[in-house]
């Protein structure tokens, strides 16, 4: 019967890979959507991908764990649950631990438990974040959800020149940026074929990626850029001795979207980089596009690549990942250690995005104009103090601003701040 089987099998094991690939519904589907225009590519791309998640959502099992360690940012005792896949796992554990942790199994839940789970179970430790994937983050409405990545975008609304000098927060150093990217002088071309695609992914993208994120990077299959090519750009950055960095660019409606950042391991590759972002928005303007969405980044406030994207004026735009963890936490030390640290991105019902942050140790209005960002609803600030003082005078650029304090055990109350006049008054964050 095996040989049976296997004979069967051998005439498909000798087709390509990208065409073995197709013969399976769902990605025959997706292959047949790379060709239709930009307004619906998109929108058939996400209906493919949820229906792999429908199918996968039975099978969708997750480790639990118990984790225990200092908290980063300050070393206070924290403990947490973790119910998520490993890759995520071992994003959160390096964000909240200053150090690894103590780490024990509690137990394994399916996917569809988790909601039902979180609150449950949650009460005994700090923090935890349970792994809501699509569909199943339908069932937790009403709680507060962390998105696995955040959109950022960029308007294309002035010529190039107003853009570097745009708002006046990060103004010296976009100009620096340009300043350097001179200096480089890699000279920009937008390059065609199958041959030039995949010579950037393998030898510019996937090691940039690798070495660049180590055991979190994410690589996007070989399929991602045959499709890229169909209705996009391939951006180079080259010297006489060839491709020193590039991008890929891909048409969506009236916007540009980033799918891929690639840079060879040099001494000048941040500044390569840099340049990318400069000749992607350059590319924008001078094809009339209306915005350019410049790729996704992990949704804490401190991070690098969200920091460098706010940079050339960013915003925070609603975030369309199928993975979204619930989030459910006490107001302890060892939570006000991590959200000093890393202040957390939270989306709320109707898709309003808001941010956790605290400000231990530190002046609490200047932590929130360093994290605070466009397109943030509101900052909700954890403290230990319920003294009005606290709250005299805290303002934000973009966002209204919410004291929340606690005892540890009970529920955290908030308390507003006067929002700035134009921003709506919104509902109390719930923590």
């Amino acid at each position: 019967m095996a040989s049976g089987a296997s004979r069967l099998l051998a005439p498909y094991r000798r087709l390509p890979e990208e065409m073995r690939r197709t013969l399976r519904p769902l990605n025959l589907i997706d292959e047949l959507g790379s060709f239709l225009p930009a307004a619906i590519a998109p929108r058939l791309r996400s209906a493919t991908e949820a229906a792999r998640r429908i199918t996968l959502l039975r099978r969708a099992r997750y480790r639990v764990r118990c984790l225990e360690g200092r908290a980063a940012g300050g070393g206070s005792p924290l403990t947490c649950l973790l119910a998520m896949d490993d890759l995520s796992a071992r994003f959160w554990r390096g964000l909240l631990f200053l150090e690894p942790p103590r780490e024990h199994d509690v137990a394994t839940v399916g996917a569809l438990r988790v909601p039902r789970l979180a609150e449950r179970l949650a009460g005994a430790v700090d923090l935890s974040l349970w792994q809501a994937s699509w569909p199943a983050s339908l069932l937790a409405r009403g709680r507060t959800l962390v998105p696995s990545w955040v959109p950022l975008w960029l308007p294309i609304d002035r010529p190039l020149d107003g853009i570097i000098v745009g708002e006046r927060s990060g103004r010296a150093a976009r100009k620096n940026d340009v300043r350097r990217i001179e200096r480089l002088g890699l000279r920009p071309r937008l390059a065609d074929g199958a041959e030039a695609y995949e010579r950037f992914r393998r030898e510019l993208y996937e090691p940039y990626v690798r070495g660049r994120f180590g055991e979190l990077g994410v690589v996007l299959p070989p399929h991602a850029f045959r499709h890229a090519r169909r209705r996009g750009y391939l951006l180079l950055l080259e010297d006489d001795g060839g491709p020193r960095a590039g991008a890929v660019l891909v048409r969506e409606r009236e916007a540009l979207r980033v799918l891929a950042f690639g840079a060879a391991a040099a001494p000048e590759a941040r500044v390569a980089l840099e340049a990318c972002y400069y000749h992607a928005i350059r590319l924008a303007v001078e094809h009339g596009f209306r915005r350019l969405a410049l790729g996704t980044a992990r949704p804490v406030l401190t991070d690098g690549v969200l920091r460098y994207k706010r940079k050339w004026g960013a915003r925070l735009g609603r975030p369309d990942t199928f993975d979204r963890f619930i989030l459910v936490h006490r107001d302890t030390p060892g939570v006000r250690d991590v959200l000093t640290a890393a202040p957390l991105v939270v989306e709320c019902d109707g898709g309003e995005l808001r941010a956790l942050v605290a400000a231990q140790g530190l002046r609490a209005d200047q932590q929130l104009a360093r994290v605070d960002a466009p397109g943030l609803r509101e900052l909700a600030l954890l403290t230990d103090s319920d003294d009005d003082d606290v709250r005299s005078g805290l303002t934000a650029p973009y966002s209204a601003v919410r004291v929340v304090s606690g005892d540890g055990t009970a529920a955290a109350r908030v308390r507003p701040v006067d929002p700035r006049p134009d921003v709506p008054s919104a509902p109390p964050l719930r923590v």
